[in-house]
């Protein structure tokens, strides 16, 4: 297989991203034409510039000349540089600084970055080429002479020397018998003469040329004129103090494209000043002759806002390879392309991971050394990992390569996050605490209730068969012998003997006093589904478990929360908020991955090898342990299980030490001797067993089924359960017994039938379906919410007793608006609401409970709802009475009352409409105004008021002397109701007792009639009251009464004083009051006297005055 290199990689022709390359070269092109100098090739960090670049520079390497420059390395020094900077003035936090200094020194340190800029740049453009291309540069690089030269240029000196002996003939240098020797004629002599001063003048020419050379290389920088001193101050920069070297560079080289790569690293645009000016030298420069064009490949944001326009004479883009939005396709492609991508990484996780990857380079590293590290920890040792936690140890580690070292020595963020476990568990431990206080503040005490034994179940299934049976039975025929239904409940012969019928006989009363037998088929098995009678009778041994869901859970979270894994315990308890987890000071990446399970507890796995035979320094401290029989915590983590248990002796089985969870996972899988696996149960099955490491092994062991299977055929298992003495183990306890026993038997089953509140927070624990089989069997006193398909089930199967707690609850689910209903509000109406048939139909046959435990303060039940309640005859007529009274809703009339029992019922307790029609009805059926009547109306008199009494009733007349000719109204009523009927009052002789108020209130409405006799005769007989006697006269009187002879009958009737008053032969006189001179007014204005005055001699009398008689 290939290797992927991290080097930047040509661009293919066929790839989109191209494009950048043909624009950059186009734009190279006619850069001389268009007068471009200034090239910046922009996109973000990691995009591919610099595969845009090599690109360029092999596919165009013949249109262009190009000299590439890189700062990479220098990026890393001044990276070190910072670092170290910064480390020393974190140390020195706490000492403040003028920001004077501060500025100063950052403006220093820039200016001392950019010189290292300049001169990385000027090192790599002078020292790019040989000496002899650029011979007269003043940057003197060492020289390496050849074998040949090492030859040559000796030679040359030598016969320099030689030259010059030969033309010069020094006295000191001369050697006579040399001369001699060489002396071979005039001719040769003048030849040789010749030859040395050529020799001699081409040395001196190459001498002179070298010496030229160096002068016109020379600077001066200072200068002495005796006691004065002139010095020339250099520029600072490095371009400005060799920019000869750089145009000389220019000069004799033929680049026409400077490249200049990783100048955005340094984050100072202040370098792409000089290094503009200094390509406007180099264009402008006549020495150099030509157009060069620099090249930048930068960062999009290195300069603000549109600073960058001002710098760049052309800007071209590159399209990064690899984003947020395409990295998990790019890290998935690469995978894949090594063979990986079948390793069961998902989707989602791949994003995750590749969210962080934003770098083409980092990626193929990270799926090279994926592939590395898989093919080594996995493959080689047949060793299975996670292999999505590999992928996110191997992000982990290109990103934190220094926190990866670190993870090995168990130092670093990743190791303290993950040590920090026992920190967090306390802190998910109060949270559930709180939860476990918020929900003790909401938990409602129920009633506690005994269990329905088997006679109550025939009860119940007898009362079922009485409402199926056509007719009401008396009794029912069994073999020809009559029995009654609790004869029959009581008896359980007597019980089976009667399903065994094919037909039901009994016994019932058809009319008045006979009696007749009848037989009719009925359906057995419906009654026994409707009641699930066979199962509870088969529950009814075994008992029935009643479990409360929400405590359980918080009890088992308390347990289950030391044994989650970190990412759960933090997802779960939300620690990642809180400041324990925020000191960790870890980095998005490490708080993702932490979260997502990519680095968790068993990090060592995906970063070392396992060598088989061996264990680890923790698995050596378990074992020293145990044969010490010194007890290490039950989760205590076996790194090399396999070799851990080569390594265990018979003796440490005698121990509780031996008790691990790892450790009994592995002998309770089937691919391990059995005998271990028995040694360890030995431990837990016997008397004062240490059971919570069972509870703990249950909450975080993998072989749950085999070993709780195995611990309850031990006998005692239940009873050393239910005397354990820690509540929460208890319960994790109990919840797995029950999960795992094919078979509960009569103390399970008695156990559960008093704990619903417990199934319903282990309903998850248990599975679902055990539940609801154990739902089922049950008729549970006190129901809770917590588990929507368990409460269904139990309003479904009619599970539940009556009481007003449950119909809540179960009314609350089942109504449109549950969360507006409570205690004080639920009535039958709102039960029939729910439209649930078996909520309602249960309801309705045990109407009678359901009635005395509603409150229904609201009183607002239905008129639908008053009727059926008002005819049902299972309910108690007080306790009827006293629900329907005060209702705000009315029963329209009698004709839907079934029973004339119910009238009384229905006017006492007031829930008929409050109208004349029923008033007389019931009037009519009672024959008299009983006092349910007369309270009905008093009641309802503002009602009935509104009402006009209307003529067709046939007792209408009888009505109005009832209510009008007596007392029993009160005065406010009395005049309200008069409103309702019209006419005189039909016997004025029933007005004798009624009182003078009542009397008044008939007179000023005009009800009494204008009858002399009548009158005569009323006031005879109403006691001997004479003012209100009186009181009638006048009021009939100035009614318009002016018949004299009448009058006179009515003075007669007063009596007293008042009949001297009709004999006008007389001059009576009259106390003086108010009605005598009411009365005497009125006698006048008729004309029946003629006046009256004081008494001049008796001023507390009136003389009364006739009219003269005519002779």
């Amino acid at each position: 297989m290939a290797i992927d290199t991290l080097l930047p990689k040509k661009i293919d022709k066929s790839d989109a991203s191209y494009k950048s390359v043909t624009e950059l070269n186009d734009a190279l092109s006619i850069a001389k034409k268009e007068h471009i100098r200034n090239i910046a090739l922009t996109g973000p960090f990691g995009s591919g510039k610099s595969s845009v670049l090599i690109t360029l520079m092999e596919d165009f390497a013949n249109e262009h000349k190009f000299l590439p420059i890189s700062l990479a390395t220098l990026q890393a020094n001044e990276e070190q540089i910072d670092y170290d900077e910064s480390e020393k003035h974190s140390s020195d936090e706490k000492k403040p600084k003028p920001s004077k200094s501060t500025d100063a020194e950052k403006e220093k340190r820039i200016e001392n970055l950019n010189r290292k800029i300049e001169y990385s740049i000027l090192q790599q453009i002078i020292y790019r080429e040989e000496t002899r291309t650029v011979p007269n540069s003043r940057f003197r690089k060492i020289v390496h002479l050849s074998n040949r030269e090492l030859i040559r240029y000796p030679f040359c000196c030598v016969l320099t020397l030689v030259c010059f002996l030969i033309l010069f003939e020094p006295n000191f240098a001369r050697v006579d018998s040399i001369y001699d020797f060489f002396s071979w004629g005039r001719t040769w002599n003048t030849f040789f003469d010749l030859a040395a001063s050529a020799w001699l003048l081409f040395v001196l020419y190459v001498i002179a040329r070298y010496v030229f050379k160096s002068y016109s290389n020379s600077k001066l920088n200072k200068l002495n004129l005796k006691e004065g001193e002139i010095e020339v101050i250099e520029d600072n920069s490095i371009f400005n103090k060799h920019l000869d070297e750089i145009l000389y560079f220019f000069q004799v080289t033929d680049y026409n494209v400077v490249i200049i790569e990783d100048l955005d690293r340094f984050g100072t645009p202040n370098i792409f000043l000089k290094l503009r000016e200094l390509n406007q030298l180099i264009n402008e420069s006549k020495i150099v002759g030509r157009h060069i064009t620099f090249v930048y490949a930068i960062k999009d944001d290195i300069f603000k806002d549109e600073e960058r326009t001002k710098f760049f004479d052309f800007i071209t883009t590159v399209i990064p390879v690899i984003n947020p939005s395409n990295s998990k396709d790019k890290l998935k492609s690469a995978l894949e392309a090594k063979e990986c991508g079948n390793d069961g990484i998902s989707d989602e996780d791949l994003s995750e991971m590749a969210f962080f990857i934003q770098d083409m380079r980092i990626l193929t590293n990270i799926v090279n050394e994926y592939k590395q590290y898989r093919d080594k920890l996995c493959e080689a040792n047949d060793f299975q990992l996670n292999k999505t936690k590999l992928l996110g140890m191997i992000v982990y580690k290109n990103y934190y390569p220094q926190d990866f070292a670190l993870l090995h020595r168990r130092e670093g963020k990743i190791y303290k996050c993950i040590s920090s476990k026992p920190v967090f568990i306390p802190l998910a431990l109060k949270a559930i605490e709180e939860s476990e206080n918020a929900l003790s503040e909401k938990e409602q005490i129920f009633k506690q209730d005994t269990n329905l034994s088997k006679t109550d179940l025939r009860r119940l299934f007898l009362f079922k068969l009485w409402h199926k049976l056509s007719n009401k039975p008396l009794s029912i025929l069994i073999q020809n012998n009559h029995y009654s239904f609790e004869q029959i409940a009581n008896n359980e012969d007597l019980f089976a003997r009667l399903l065994n019928e094919e037909k039901v006989r009994y016994e019932y009363r058809y009319y008045y006093h006979n009696t007749t037998i009848e037989s009719e088929s009925v359906d057995f098995k419906q009654i026994d589904n409707e009641i699930d009678y066979s199962k509870r009778i088969e529950l009814i041994g075994n008992g029935s478990i009643y479990f409360s869901k929400e405590r359980r859970r918080i009890q088992q979270e308390k347990i289950k929360a030391k044994s989650l894994r970190l990412k759960d315990l933090i997802k779960k308890y939300k620690l990642g908020e809180t400041n324990e987890y925020k000191k960790l000071g870890l980095t998005p990446m490490m708080n993702v991955f932490v979260r997502r399970g990519y680095l968790d507890e068993d990090y060592y796995d995906y970063i070392s090898y396992f060598y088989e035979g061996m264990v680890s320094l923790a698995d050596r401290e378990l074992l020293l342990s145990m044969k010490i029989e010194e007890r290490q915590p039950y989760e205590y983590h076996i790194d090399k299980i396999e070799n851990f248990v080569k390594e265990l002796r018979d003796y440490m089985f005698e121990s509780d030490a031996i008790l691990n969870i790892d450790l009994l996972d592995y002998f309770a899988s089937h691919n391990v001797p059995s005998d271990k696996f028995e040694h360890i149960m030995m431990r837990l099955e016997r008397d004062r067993a240490p059971l919570q490491f069972l509870s703990q092994y249950y909450s975080e062991g993998k072989q749950q089924g085999v070993v709780f299977k195995h611990f309850i055929e031990y006998i005692n298992s239940w009873n050393n359960i239910v005397s354990w003495n820690n509540s929460a183990e208890k319960d994790n306890l109990i919840e797995a017994y029950l999960k795992f026993c094919p078979n509960l038997g009569q103390m399970q089953q008695k156990w559960l039938n008093e704990n619903y509140k417990f199934l319903v927070e282990h309903s998850e624990g248990i599975t679902l379906d055990k539940s609801l089989f154990l739902v089922k069997a049950s008729r549970f006193v006190s129901l809770c919410n917590g588990s929507e398909d368990l409460l269904d089930c139990v309003i479904e199967n009619n599970c539940y007793e009556i009481n007003l707690e449950n119909l809540c609850i179960i009314a609350r689910r089942l109504h449109s608006e549950g969360s507006a209903l409570s205690a004080e509000n639920l009535n039958y109406t709102r039960i029939r609401e729910t439209n649930n048939d078996s909520f309602i139909d249960y309801i309705e046959d045990n109407i009678s409970s359901t009635i005395q435990c509603l409150k229904d303060k609201y009183q607002d039940e239905s008129s639908e709802s008053l009727l059926f309640l008002l005819n049902n005859a299972d309910i108690d007529a007080e306790v009827k009475t006293k629900y329907l009274t005060g209702q705000h809703n009315h029963i329209d009339d009698f004709a839907r009352i079934d029973n004339e029992e119910m009238y009384d019922i229905a006017v006492k307790s007031r829930v008929l409409s409050p109208t004349w029609k029923n008033v007389s009805f019931y009037y009519k059926h009672k024959d008299e105004m009983s006092d349910e009547l007369m309270s009905f109306i008093n009641y309802y008199a503002t009602e009935l008021s509104g009402e006009i009494c209307s003529d067709d009733l046939s007792n209408k007349d009888e009505l109005y002397v009832s209510l009008f000719g007596s007392k029993m109204l009160n005065i406010d009523n009395y005049r309200k109701l008069l409103k309702s009927f019209t006419g005189h009052f039909p016997d004025i002789d029933k007005l004798q007792n009624v009182g003078q108020d009542r009397l008044m209130i008939l007179a000023d409405n005009g009800r009494i009639l204008f009858n002399a006799d009548a009158l005569s005769s009323l006031l005879i007989n109403i006691s001997k009251n004479e003012s209100l006697k009186l009181e009638l006269v006048v009021y009939v009187i100035s009614a318009g009464l002016n018949d004299h002879n009448a009058i006179t009958h009515l003075l007669t009737s007063i009596g007293g004083d008042y009949v001297e008053v009709c004999n006008q032969d007389k001059r009576i006189k009259l106390s003086d009051n108010a009605l005598n001179r009411q009365l005497l007014e009125a006698l006048q204005n008729v004309g029946y006297i003629s006046s009256y005055q004081t008494d001049k001699n008796d001023k507390d009398k009136l003389k009364v005055y006739h009219k003269m008689k005519k002779n």
